[in-house]
């Protein structure tokens, strides 16, 4: 049930993201993912400090990856998504919120190089694609682009996971309970 409604709120926060930017709200998602995470934060207590360390890593590689697609040409925003430069806010709030799964509702993915590349791969040119048919951003050239997004995807979101098992690896931060893996701490 957990799980669930980890992958639910993934999905709202996702919605209220594009449809936000692409209705000329781009603080929306922002604003509401920020909620997703307090709470996230708050029923993951005795993780908070792995939590919060794949929430830094991930919006960090996302706005770096989504700033590279922006600088090379092959993403864009229409004039009433744009909030920030080059990626947005709201596409770093999209990365963030993702970050609140790989623990919980994407587990299944944890320790399986090839399949996460694949599913990140897969994933996150499908998202991008949503987004440009919701109006949210523009693909330059969608082909290209779909693909240079596979490939980006495909490194990141193994790369996140490989984050997650050196934290693991690593022990328990201070004030973490249970280690970076814990499976009886992790909630929500």
């Amino acid at each position: 049930m957990r799980n669930l409604i980890n992958f639910a709120a993934f999905q709202v926060n996702w919605l209220i993201c594009v449809l936000g930017a692409a209705n000329g709200w781009p603080l929306a998602g922002p604003v509401a993912v920020l909620l997703w995470v307090w709470l996230h934060l708050r029923l993951n207590r005795g993780q908070y400090k792995t939590e919060f360390t794949l929430i830094v890593a991930a919006a960090t590689a996302g706005y770096l990856l989504d700033s590279l697609l922006v600088l090379t040409g092959y993403l864009a925003f229409p004039e009433a998504a744009r909030l920030g430069y080059p990626s947005t806010l709201w596409m770093v709030a999209l990365w963030i919120n993702l970050a609140t799964t790989l623990r919980h509702s994407l587990r299944w993915l944890q320790g399986r190089a090839v399949l996460s590349a694949l599913f990140g791969g897969i994933g996150g040119a499908a998202a991008y694609y949503a987004g440009s048919r919701l109006g949210a951003i523009h693909l330059a050239d969608p082909v290209i682009g779909g693909l240079l997004i596979f490939l980006l995807w495909s490194v990141a979101l193994p790369a996140l996971y490989a984050l997650i098992n050196k934290l693991a690896q690593a022990g328990p931060a201070p004030g973490d309970k249970g280690g970076a893996a814990g499976k009886d701490q992790a909630r929500v």
